[in-house]
């Protein structure tokens, strides 16, 4: 993000951070976006909030986008088990298990040894927004993934747990990406590569994206996406 950031400011954009976006209006010609510093006024605007987008998008479409509570967590490698888990040597992985609701998914030990072997599942059950979402990890979820996820399939890894994190997923139905314009404003369009699989996709979508506003067309086909399959 940093590296596209400083590519994009190469090319004359101006990045705001640390600025909190209250809302936008558009009068159809131009767009008016009112943050907790500033307001800006543009001839358009690109939608791309994650798990806030449901706030900021109206109530009429905030119920096609659920957020999803994920955690991650980094478990420490047993002695003799080190090199196995080197980048090397272990290979990034996505595990459809048998018998689960859910795979797993993770890295190897891509800071060294100490740095232990990142590991997740997801969850779709329970919904929050960004205010009132839990971002500690308490030792029970700890206990109940090394106990259901990694013992059972990585027994190279030990119960220690070194670091452990949460993330949201901005699901749809049928996890499908929205990009699209807003149904009620042509010249604002929404972006929602989400459903947990949209940062790996964000470099090929921002570029058709900036094409499709730019220029009014997208090299790629973008029709999937639209608003329109949730009528």
């Amino acid at each position: 993000m940093r590296t596209q950031l400083a590519l994009a400011e190469g090319h004359g954009a101006a990045a705001h951070t640390n600025e909190k976006v209250l809302g936008f209006t558009s009068d159809g010609s131009k767009v008016e976006v009112k943050t907790d510093k500033a307001t800006y006024v543009a001839r358009n605007l690109v939608v791309t909030a994650g798990p806030w987008l449901p706030e900021l998008i109206g109530e009429e479409y905030s119920h096609l986008f659920k957020i999803y509570r994920q955690v991650l967590y980094w478990f420490d490698i047993k002695e003799s088990e080190r090199d196995r888990f080197a980048p090397d040597r272990f290979p990034v992985f996505i595990w459809e298990l048998q018998g689960k609701q859910y795979g797993i998914y993770g890295f190897p030990a891509v800071d060294g040894p100490a740095g232990g072997v990142k590991i997740a599942t997801e969850q779709l059950e329970q919904t929050t927004t960004p205010g009132r979402v839990d971002r500690t990890v308490s030792e029970k979820e700890i206990h109940e993934m090394y106990e259901n996820f990694v013992a059972p399939y990585f027994p190279g890894l030990d119960r220690k747990c070194l670091k452990a994190a949460t993330c949201l997923y901005t699901s749809t139905p049928g996890s499908r990406f929205v990009i699209d314009t807003h149904p009620e404003y042509r010249n604002i369009t929404i972006v929602s590569p989400c459903s947990g699989h949209g940062f790996k996709h964000s470099a090929s979508i921002g570029e058709a994206v900036a094409e499709r506003v730019a220029t009014g067309t997208s090299k790629l086909d973008l029709s999937r996406f639209s608003f329109d399959r949730f009528a």
